[in-house]
């Protein structure tokens, strides 16, 4: 079980820390069902009633543009912390937007029950028991398919958030969605620390769902991003005001998608099929696919994405010699020269010993998957010469001179002449990406890759749910 860990890279560091029409919108059906979950008679279409509130701040999660059956059940979770100096304190909001802190109190359904079990078929309900092994908070917050539901951004404030501010004082959490009858479970241990949901494995495994990932501060800056660097279970679509840009729509259908990852090959597609089908809209028949961090995160994982990337690893230790050093320059912390000293890739910065990275055996290739362990270690400057190494070997783009600095432009994964060995879950999420931008690894955010909405002074956020079945 996944203890709470939502800082991703793209929205801390950014602050200096830790779809659309059819059966629900109108226009076309998009050949997945018409049923809601459990069976029954076809849904009759939702329209669209417009909002649900008003908000100083809005944050708008549209699920009224889905081609979900109508009646489908549709959640929203917003969780996250604020660092202080008793700890990471961890709040969940209500439907207004209002925190409240954490509390063991909220667990108050029992393990193995869930709301909406005996409407279910058959085994249906035995068999989502076991996504809820512990006693557990239901933090959801109904989504409706007919009116945009909307959350007041403005209720984060220093007044209900003891210890808000800016950089690693911000708020920062996440906007997850389930779609189906199984809710999200979070199983709160104290008030700075609770089981969080997870792709694989339990909790969550059995859950149909989703997330943003984003960052709220005192002076009201939101900064967020769309994220495939766990899994795919569906479309979200994330854009905000003032001066952002639409982020997470894609150029092809969930089915579409969920099959080209199939085709990555088997140590790739690692999904998570349904197996209590009256739970979830009709015609959906995967939860989600795994990313290859997820994969190789799994406990005693032996496949063979373990030794992936060895093979590159140990061509270009080959290489970094004294007449041959690599140059990694990152804007933050300057220009280092590295070579492989007796098995170990050793760094310096003008001429003194800097850093050190992995051991005599090279860089593991579950530390590039994982952008962890020798990839995410040391000082500020050892993480900053780690990240640029773990993003080249992932998208393919290794060389005797890397950097951070004017390198949006790519080439990028097979673009890359000679090909090297790369990440192809990678490649796939920003193929699909209609703007090219895709957070498909941890550190996917260097070179400016990732799908990513930063707003001084927010005046609006908008969450959109996806098609799922065209």
């Amino acid at each position: 079980m996944g203890q709470n860990k939502l800082n991703r890279r793209t929205f801390l560091l950014g602050v200096g820390a830790s779809s659309i029409l059819a059966a629900c919108g109108g226009g076309g059906g998009g050949g997945g069902g018409s049923a809601v979950p459990g069976g029954g008679a076809p849904a009759p279409v939702c329209g669209s009633g417009g909002a649900s509130a008003t908000a100083l701040t809005p944050l708008t999660i549209d699920a009224t543009q889905t081609d979900l059956p109508c009646g489908t059940p549709v959640y929203a979770y917003i969780v996250g912390e604020v660092q202080t100096s008793a700890g990471n304190m961890q709040y969940r909001l209500d439907a207004s937007g209002t925190p409240h802190p954490m509390s063991t109190a909220d667990n108050t359904l029992a393990a193995g029950t869930f709301p909406g079990s005996a409407g279910l078929s058959g085994n249906d309900a035995a068999t989502l028991a076991a996504n809820y092994p512990q006693r557990w908070a239901d933090y959801s917050i109904p989504v409706s398919l007919i009116t945009k539901t909307v959350i007041d951004l403005a209720n984060l404030n220093t007044s209900t958030l003891p210890g808000l501010g800016t950089g690693t004082a911000a708020f920062s959490g996440r906007i997850y969605m389930s779609v189906g009858i199984p809710k999200l479970p979070f199983s709160v241990l104290s008030g700075t620390q609770y089981t969080a949901p997870v792709p694989l494995g339990y909790p969550g495994q059995l859950t149909l769902f989703d997330w943003i990932e984003f960052s709220y501060d005192s002076n009201g800056q939101f900064n967020g991003n769309t994220t495939q660097v766990d899994q795919f279970g569906f479309p979200l679509l994330l854009n905000g005001t003032p001066g952002g840009t639409l982020q997470g729509q894609f150029n092809r259908s969930r089915p579409a998608i969920l099959s080209a990852v199939a085709a990555l090959g088997a140590e790739f597609d690692q999904s998570i099929a349904v197996t209590a089908a009256s739970a979830y809209p009709a015609g959906i028949t995967s939860l989600r696919a795994l990313s290859p961090k997820s994969i190789t995160g799994q406990s005693l994982y032996s496949g063979g994405l373990s030794t992936y990337f060895d093979s590159a690893v140990h061509s270009w230790y080959a290489q970094w010699t004294a007449s041959n050093p690599v140059t990694v320059t990152d804007l933050a912390s300057g220009t280092f020269s590295g070579t492989v000293q007796g098995g170990t890739l050793t760094f310096t910065q003008g001429g003194a010993p800097a850093l050190t990275i992995a051991n005599s055996s090279g860089i593991p290739s579950v530390d590039i998957w994982q952008c962890a362990n020798s990839l995410a270690t040391g000082s500020a400057a050892a993480k900053n010469v780690q990240k640029i190494l773990a993003a080249a070997f992932n998208r393919g783009h290794v060389s005797n001179n890397m950097s951070d600095v004017n390198c949006s432009g790519g080439p990028f994964y097979s673009g890359v002449s000679p090909v090297q060995t790369f990440n192809p879950w990678a490649q796939l999420f920003h193929q699909v990406s209609t703007n090219g931008l895709a957070y498909a690894f941890p550190y996917d955010d260097v070179c400016n890759q990732n799908p990513s909405i930063s707003l001084m002074a927010t005046q609006s956020v908008t969450v959109t749910l996806g098609k799922f079945f065209s």
